[in-house]
């Protein structure tokens, strides 16, 4: 039986570490749960098609070149099957892009007994991953959606007229624009803020012949700080057995992109629509669920919910809520140990993400100010770590190259 590496604190539950960890992708959310993990003696095992993520050199994960879930999901399903044999016993198995938990969903019966999967069946996982069933369950438990309006074809598009605009253009399921080509076609974004009903007629008209199915939603007011995120692990009960929130500093491509700067602090105000929510789902797993305050009127709009692991999720354990400990006590039925948000501030910042974001400040491409908030409080990396270096030399290495 494999033994922690470090003993317990006093207080702190005995770990029993023998059941493996498998992660899907190794960039920064993978990287984030070898490092949650590692440390306390659990075999990580990181997976991926791209041999320059930085995970892949961490001293806490052992990384294996394996197929992608995107462009040969058959392959990888076959990779994984082999793998728990080679194990010999039910790993855990963690998703860290939509790709990977389409994956599972379309191969539950035959990953769920070489895997342990935490996270919903895949009938109730499509109800979360719909944007538009999402928001029909949000607002039969009051929660405030933003009005939308979903397009299938072409000619559904002016249904969209109706609207407000600002309106927010995005697939209806996140990794529909992922796919090559369509990647490239809506401007390597997953979300596009436009301003009149003719722009969002040009946007979609660059890549509705390959793929048309949108939601238009109009835009909530309000700048980075406005996005605020409850993280949580809920077990198999639906109950919230870890939890810390967060808000979004920086982000690019600005308003609508992937966070630079994400820091967390204590936003008491989302407990209970979030509870609420991941209750009525029927969620199992670990989720981001992500708000809008509207600076208009200061009332929260719910924007969407990431069913996995997402980049800034070691921040929560930065503040004392390491959620992939608890979703691994709790998956291998072990005793659970009390976390709880530190009350003071902390900063995750993507390194590679921030350099550029300097070199467009450089250009007159983005303000000064914004790449100032660094400073304004302790800092976690997502990269860096003065316990685990050899990430960040390889990352160094691809930039210069």
């Amino acid at each position: 039986m494999r033994q922690a590496l470090f003993p317990s604190s006093p207080g702190v539950p005995e770990l029993d570490v023998d059941c493996p960890v498998v992660v899907l992708n190794t960039h920064h959310s993978g990287l984030a749960i070898a490092r949650d993990l590692g440390p306390l003696g659990i075999r990580v095992i990181g997976l991926t098609a791209i041999a320059a993520f930085p995970g892949n050199a961490s001293r806490w994960l052992e990384y294996r070149a394996a197929p992608d879930s995107l462009t040969q999901p058959d392959e990888l399903v076959n990779y994984l099957l082999r793998l728990s044999e080679e194990l010999g016993r039910r790993a855990l198995l963690l998703p860290t892009r939509d790709h990977d938990v389409n994956l599972i969903c379309r191969h539950w019966e035959a990953l769920r007994d070489g895997f342990l999967l935490a996270m919903p069946e895949p009938r109730a996982l499509e109800r979360l991953m719909n944007k538009g069933a999402l928001a029909a369950v949000a607002s039969e438990i009051g929660l405030r959606v933003p009005r939308s309006v979903i397009v299938s074809r072409p000619d559904e598009l002016p249904g969209a007229g109706a609207l407000r605009f600002p309106c927010i253009c995005k697939p209806l399921y996140a990794s529909q624009w992922r796919r090559p080509g369509i990647w490239e076609a809506v401007g390597r974004q997953k979300a596009l803020r436009l301003v009149s009903f003719e722009e969002l007629k040009s946007f979609y008209q660059g890549f509705s012949h390959l793929d048309p199915l949108v939601i238009v939603q109009e835009w909530i007011e309000g700048g980075e700080s406005s996005l605020q995120i409850f993280g949580s692990y809920c077990s198999a009960e639906h109950e919230v057995l870890a939890s810390f929130t967060a808000r979004k500093r920086l982000q690019y491509p600005p308003l609508s992109g992937t966070g630079i700067i994400v820091e967390a602090l204590p936003l008491p105000h989302l407990e209970v629509p979030s509870r609420a929510l991941l209750s009525r789902l029927g969620f199992q797993g670990i989720s981001e669920i992500e708000y809008k305050l509207d600076e208009r009127d200061g009332q929260l709009y719910l924007i969407e919910i990431n069913p996995r692991h997402w980049d800034q999720h070691g921040l929560g354990t930065a503040v004392g809520v390491n959620l992939s400990e608890a979703l691994y006590r709790d998956m291998t039925n072990q005793p659970r140990r009390p976390m709880k948000q530190a009350d003071a501030r902390q900063l995750w910042i993507a390194e590679a993400e921030y350099a550029r974001h300097l070199a467009r400040c450089l250009l007159g491409r983005a303000t000064l100010r914004d790449a100032t908030l660094m400073f304004g409080a302790p800092r976690r990396w997502s990269v860096f770590d003065w316990g685990d270096l050899r990430p960040i030399r390889g990352l160094i290495g691809a930039m210069w190259n």
